[in-house]
């Protein structure tokens, strides 16, 4: 019989304004609720091993209003470097969708993004790959640069 974990707490971290990501922040889960325009950057790939991930979930503090980040989030996966960084982020309201292309260094998200907006990143050693979720795409996209 395969042991029985109880009481495991998914590890979560609150974001309020710039925040740079390391190593030892694999696996956790980041509530980004700006002050201000926030740039959250991802570690370098040289400082992390293969099976790094994490979550970034836009957080409004309890309102759940729609478009209530308030300030712009800035995910900057490697500026400068021009990573092939692979991935895509959909909406709910039904829109097609982003793909990420060639030299998209950042994931840009709007002061109108929505609670619930959701990123996950992980690489292969190589570069980021992500998953999007989100309420409405045009507050939320790749981008070669921050917003």
């Amino acid at each position: 019989m395969g042991r029985v974990f109880f009481n495991t707490r998914l590890n979560i971290s609150k974001i309020t304004a710039d925040y740079q990501a390391i190593a030892s922040d694999s696996g956790k889960c980041f509530m980004v609720k700006p002050a201000a325009a926030t740039t959250f950057t991802l570690p370098a790939l040289a400082d992390v091993v293969e099976g790094w991930n994490c979550k970034m979930v836009v957080n409004d503090d309890g309102t759940g209003v729609d478009q209530g980040a308030d300030a712009k989030i800035n995910v900057d996966m490697g500026s400068g470097v021009n990573l092939a960084n692979v991935g895509w982020i959909l909406e709910v309201d039904g829109a097609a969708g982003d793909h990420c292309v060639a030299n998209d260094d950042f994931v840009t998200l709007s002061a109108n993004a929505s609670p619930g907006d959701t990123l996950y990143f992980w690489t292969d050693g190589t570069r980021w790959n992500v998953e999007g979720f989100v309420k409405d795409l045009t507050e939320v996209a790749f981008a070669q640069a921050a917003a």
